[in-house]
C-alpha cells in the first residue's frame, strides 16, 4: 500500500486463539465475500433503504456465516479444538478485516455505519472520511467525473453497508446500497439465494413500510456483531410485519422470507420462482445450521476421532471441498450430509 504516512492500518489480528502481526494487509485476502449492490429509485429514498439494509444485516450474516476457521498455521501453539469451538467466532471475516485494516489511532474506517438523515449526509460522511492515499484526480468526460475526489475517497470508505454514487451521464446517475458483510458461499445456488434475499428484502421492506425500520440502530448493530460471534445461535431482535417485537428465530425468519418473497414478486418473479430462490436459505433455518455451523460440526467430529487442531482443520476443509464438488452448480448446501 502506497503513502501510509497519514493512515497506518493496524496489520494485526488479535482474536481468540489467533495472534498475528504482519508488515502488510495481506491477511485481509482471507475475507472472500459477496457484495451485492441495490440501486435505489431516488437519492431522497437512500436513507430509508440504508436503514433497512442495516437492520437485515444481522439476520443475513447469521444465515450465511461461512468463516469459522483460520488456516492451521495461524492458531496459537497451545490452541485446541475445544478452544476454537468455545471462543472462536462463527464469521471471522468481520473481525479480521476490522483488526487488520483499521488504524488504531483514528476512528475506525471498517465498521457498522449509522443511519443517515438524507443523501447529503451520506455524501458528507464520505467527504469527511480520511483517504488512504490522497491524490488529485484527473478530469474526465463522465458526469460523475465532476465528483472524482468523492469517488476516490469512497474507495476506502470501508463501512459494512455503504452508499455508492455513480453515473456516466446525468440521466444515468444513481445511488446504490452496497451490502458488504456476506461471505462467499458453498454453491452457486446458495450465492444466488443470498443475493435474491437481499434484493427481495430491499424491495419488499420499503414497499410495505415494514416496521422493522423502527428497530433501534443500537439493536441493529448488536444483531450484526452477535451474528458474527454466534451465527444462528445468536439472540437476534426483529420487529415483524404486524409490529411484534421478537427474538424467536422461527418468527423472525418466517417474516423475513415472506417480505423477501413479496419483494421478488414485485420485481417480476413468479411465486414459484421466488420460493425456489429462497428455499436454500429456508432450509438453513429449519436445520438450524449454516456453512459455518457445518464446518464446526466436522471439526468436532475429527477431534473426537483423535485429530489435533491442525489436522482437524485440514480434514474439515477437505470435507467441505468434497461436498462442494457434488453440488457446486446443480445442488445447494441443503443437500450436504449432516444438514
Amino acid at each position: 500500500m502506497s503513502n501510509t504516512s497519514q493512515y497506518r492500518p493496524r496489520c494485526r489480528l488479535e482474536t481468540p486463539n489467533v495472534t498475528l502481526e504482519t508488515p502488510t494487509i495481506a491477511p485481509a485476502a482471507l475475507t472472500t465475500s459477496i457484495q451485492p449492490h441495490y440501486q435505489v429509485p431516488t437519492a431522497a429514498a437512500l436513507p430509508t433503504y440504508l436503514a433497512y439494509a442495516l437492520r437485515v444485516a444481522g439476520p443475513l450474516v447469521a444465515l450465511s456465516a461461512n468463516s469459522p476457521l483460520f488456516p492451521p498455521s495461524l492458531y496459537d501453539a497451545d490452541a485446541t479444538v475445544d478452544d476454537v469451538l468455545a471462543t472462536g467466532a462463527v464469521e471471522n471475516r468481520v473481525g479480521l478485516y476490522e483488526d487488520v485494516m483499521n488504524d488504531p489511532d483514528r476512528p475506525a474506517k471498517v465498521r457498522f455505519p449509522r443511519d443517515v438523515a438524507d443523501a447529503a449526509e451520506a455524501v458528507d460522511r464520505i467527504a469527511a472520511d480520511p483517504p488512504i492515499a490522497p491524490e488529485l484526480q484527473p478530469t474526465g468526460e463522465r458526469f460523475d467525473d465532476r465528483f472524482a475526489h468523492i469517488r476516490h475517497k469512497h474507495g476506502s470508505y470501508w463501512r459494512w453497508v455503504r452508499p455508492v454514487f455513480e453515473g456516466a451521464s446525468e440521466s444515468a446517475a444513481n445511488a446504490r446500497i452496497e451490502f458488504r458483510p456476506l461471505p462467499g458461499q458453498p454453491t452457486v445456488r446458495d450465492a444466488t439465494a443470498l443475493v435474491a434475499a437481499f434484493a427481495g428484502l430491499m424491495a419488499g421492506l420499503t414497499a410495505t413500510d415494514h416496521p422493522v425500520v423502527d428497530l433501534s440502530w443500537e439493536r441493529a448493530r448488536d444483531n450484526f456483531y452477535a451474528a458474527v460471534d454466534d451465527g444462528l445461535a445468536a439472540e437476534l431482535h426483529w420487529i415483524t410485519a404486524d409490529g411484534e417485537a421478537t427474538t424467536d428465530l422461527d418468527n423472525l425468519y418466517a417474516d423475513l422470507f415472506d417480505v423477501a418473497a413479496e419483494g421478488l414478486e414485485l420485481a417480476g418473479f413468479g411465486a414459484e420462482s421466488s420460493d425456489a430462490h429462497l428455499r436454500p436459505l429456508r432450509a438453513r433455518v429449519e436445520a438450524r445450521t449454516s456453512p459455518a455451523g457445518w464446518k464446526r460440526d466436522r471439526l468436532r467430529d475429527h477431534a473426537e476421532e483423535g485429530a489435533s487442531l491442525s489436522t482437524a482443520v485440514l480434514a474439515t476443509g477437505s470435507d467441505y471441498l468434497t461436498a462442494q464438488a457434488d453440488t457446486l452448480v446443480d445442488g445447494s448446501f441443503a443437500d450436504w450430509p449432516g444438514v
